[in-house]
């Protein structure tokens, strides 16, 4: 095989996968992420754990198969809880999955936080926002980002 070939083969393959990540792209649609319930799980003097429960709504025909799920939640506009949990499940094509994410706060460090959501129990509801971005298993798949907002009962 000739040089003049090869660079020429490696010259096609380079555009091969550059125009399947743009295509790749272009043909996953984000799904929908909401938070579904926020429920008091354990209460301790210096912590407490809450389970989030979120859907997702997938707009797209095929799975969408989730290995990582970053995100940011807040309460009445003050940061609850944050950061990045691994685990693989998938969401149906045209369809809807859940998933649940533990949030262990330490009632020292993030008195702030807790307040704001105690004060959601005492009336039930609290104003929330989340936003974040869920890693797929899809070939040239960047994270897709997502965001909603509502008001969420709490669940004691």
């Amino acid at each position: 095989m000739s040089r003049l070939f090869r660079r020429h083969l490696i010259l096609l393959n380079v555009v091969v996968v550059l125009s399947a990540c743009a295509t790749t792209e272009s043909l996953v649609v984000a799904p929908a992420v909401t938070l579904t319930s926020v429920e008091l799980e354990k209460m301790s003097l210096s912590s407490q754990t809450f389970l989030l429960g979120f859907q997702v709504h997938n707009p797209n025909v095929f799975p969408l198969p989730v290995e990582a799920v970053k995100y940011k939640v807040l309460f009445d506009g003050e940061s609850f809880a944050g950061g990045e949990t691994r685990g693989a499940f998938s969401i149906p094509g045209e369809g809807e999955g859940y998933f649940q994410i533990s949030v262990e706060l330490d009632m020292l460090n993030r008195a702030t936080q807790i307040t704001s959501l105690l004060q959601g129990v005492a009336r039930d509801s609290v104003t929330y926002s989340v936003e974040g971005s869920l890693s797929v298993d899809i070939p040239f798949t960047r994270p897709m980002p997502f965001s909603s907002s509502g008001v969420i009962n709490i669940q004691k």
